[in-house]
């Protein structure tokens, strides 16, 4: 990937199709030869992710809103690492919630 600079207030939120679920993205970074990508997850009020799968490592970095998943309270400021092939349970949340996360396949 080339050196990039983002305002993220410049990229529109689309409907996040990766994963099933109510939520938004903002990709900031997508490379289709290594599968890496990073972006912004915006998961409205009352709204979910359904369980899933990834097969690389998952970085989350909860940036405001927090989320539950496996008994687990997720607040801003939280940092969570999955690793490859980990079992994501539904990630819920009442009030909201935005999240920087990372996909870095290794190769």
């Amino acid at each position: 990937m080339k050196k990039a600079t983002i305002d993220t207030r410049d990229v529109s939120w689309q409907e996040l199709r990766a994963f099933p679920g109510t939520a938004q993205v903002k990709m900031l970074r997508d490379e289709p030869s290594g599968g890496a990508r990073t972006m912004l997850i915006r998961v409205p009020p009352a709204g979910q992710i359904v369980p899933h799968n990834h097969m690389a490592p998952v970085q989350h970095y909860v940036l405001e809103g927090e989320y539950e998943t496996g008994g687990e309270t997720c607040s801003a400021g939280t940092y969570r690492f999955l690793p490859a092939d980990a079992n994501v349970g539904p990630i819920a949340t009442k009030g909201g919630v935005t999240i920087l996360m990372v996909y870095d396949p290794i190769g």
